[in-house]
């Protein structure tokens, strides 16, 4: 009687578990026999990420995925890997992510969130605990420290170049936020490297004539993360720089809008305990010989080394300008209205009156150049159109001391297309035509097709 009504158990409580695990309302490694008996993560260098895991399954495995994300305060990238799955009934699985390539960056410093995911030859699938590790380079032994809101990493000899990092990005983040009145919502991690050529592989790749003519300093390589490369004659001016671009993205970065290039570059600059001679001295020369830029052409960074500096040094003055000239408050102010949803054009005019070519002209004047006449800008007319996110983060945004990265490869969620006026006529002339073509086919007996372009 005992022995019959066990029997009668398990064909009654082994199809409930069955069901209650099908639901997601017990946990699969109840009903999985799977037992985990090693489980790492290695990091060979900046290019890749490898996840290692031991599995026993009576019957084996069917398949497996490695799901990772990659935390991130704009939103959190993510994605699977899968390791080629063997017959037998304990396996070593090995999955490669790729994190430098023509597919993705991610960069040194991030942070991973991970679990497997183990599909049993009955289809009972058992998921991991998720674990999480902060991505570095393997090829180096590395340190942390911490102090408040901020994380240094670095290697080797260079003990005192961290700590002057983890005190100037401290320092530089307060300074801004005093500035453009905001406050740091997250902390942050600067992964320093002694030098440009060790943390080469570590550069999201620009390519190019214009990478072999410059050095990166420096980089913000996501929101919350800095990589320092390269000291430049300053160590704690590079750092400085790149923490101010930290701050200029929360105080003006919207959903849809973005601050230009050259208020973000400025106040970095601005950020620094001086503006350097390269970048004064192409900003003397540029005034001396009257080929400044004008502001309308430096939403994103330069494309020729020749102007980079120029770019830099400029960038620097009009922000010094607008806040000796008007003051920090309307400054920040600045910031918060584009980052409401108001274009850098039309942000301009509700807090100082004029758009960016007047003010282009204002600081010209106060440099004892010349105002220029510029032609009208059409208003936009039609909505930007949305695309969808290029994984998995974003770009390098800036460098100190004479180097600048090629623009990121998403387009500007800011940007606006224009649609030139006075084509009526166009459009009624083009109608007609059509209209009459397909009279023409439809009584001739001859199909016409019309191919529409995308927009």
């Amino acid at each position: 009687m005992t022995e019959h009504f066990g029997r009668l158990a398990a064909r009654l409580v082994l199809p409930l578990l069955a069901g209650l695990v099908g639901l997601g309302l017990l946990s699969s490694a109840v009903a999985a026999n799977v037992q985990i008996t090693a489980q790492s993560v290695e990091m060979p260098d900046p290019m890749s990420v490898v996840f290692r895991l031991r599995a026993t399954t009576p019957g084996g495995l069917q398949e497996a995925a490695v799901n990772y994300r990659v935390l991130n305060p704009d939103g959190n990238v993510g994605g699977s890997v899968r390791p080629t799955v063997t017959s037998g009934g304990t396996q070593d699985l090995s999955a490669m992510l790729l994190t430098n390539n023509g597919e993705r960056y991610i960069p040194v410093g991030s942070v991973f969130v991970y679990s497997w995911e183990l599909k049993d030859a009955d289809g009972v699938v058992h998921t991991t605990d998720e674990e999480q590790f902060v991505f570095l380079d393997g090829r180096f032994q590395w340190q942390s420290r911490t102090e408040g809101d901020v994380t240094v990493y670095w290697y080797g000899p260079t003990d005192a170049q961290a700590i002057q990092a983890l005190q100037a990005t401290a320092d530089s983040i307060a300074d801004n936020e005093e500035l453009l009145q905001v406050e740091m919502p997250y902390p942050v991690r600067v992964v320093v490297y002694p030098n440009e050529s060790a943390g080469e592989l570590a550069q999201r790749p620009r390519g190019g004539s214009f990478d072999s003519q410059v050095v990166t300093g420096g980089a913000r390589v996501a929101p919350d993360l800095l990589h320092i490369y390269d000291s430049l004659g300053g160590f704690v001016d590079v750092t400085r720089h790149e923490a101010g671009h930290l701050v200029t993205k929360v105080a003006g970065d919207g959903p849809f809008t973005t601050i230009p290039s050259w208020l973000d570059e400025g106040v970095a600059v601005y950020s620094q305990t001086s503006p350097g001679s390269g970048y004064l001295g192409a900003l003397e020369a540029g005034i001396a010989s009257d080929s400044t830029l004008r502001l309308r052409s430096l939403a994103g960074p330069v494309n020729e080394a020749s102007q980079v500096n120029l770019f830099y040094g400029q960038s620097w003055a009009v922000a010094a300008f607008m806040i000796d000239t008007y003051g920090e408050e309307a400054f920040a102010e600045l910031f918060a209205t584009v980052k409401s949803g108001e274009p850098i054009d039309e942000a301009l005019l509700a807090v100082y009156g004029v758009d960016q070519d007047g003010l282009y002209n204002d600081w010209r004047e106060s440099v004892g150049l010349a105002r220029i006449d510029f032609s009208l800008v059409p208003n936009a007319t039609t909505v930007p159109r949305a695309e969808g996110t290029r994984a998995p983060l974003g770009i390098p945004t800036s460098v100190s001391g004479g180097a600048v990265p090629a623009p990121a490869p998403t387009t500007d969620a800011g940007a606006t297309s224009t649609t030139s006026v006075g084509t009526s006529n166009t459009t009624t002339a083009v109608i007609i035509v059509v209209v009459t073509l397909l009279v023409a086919g439809g009584l001739g007996g001859v199909g016409l097709r019309l191919l529409r372009k995308k927009a």
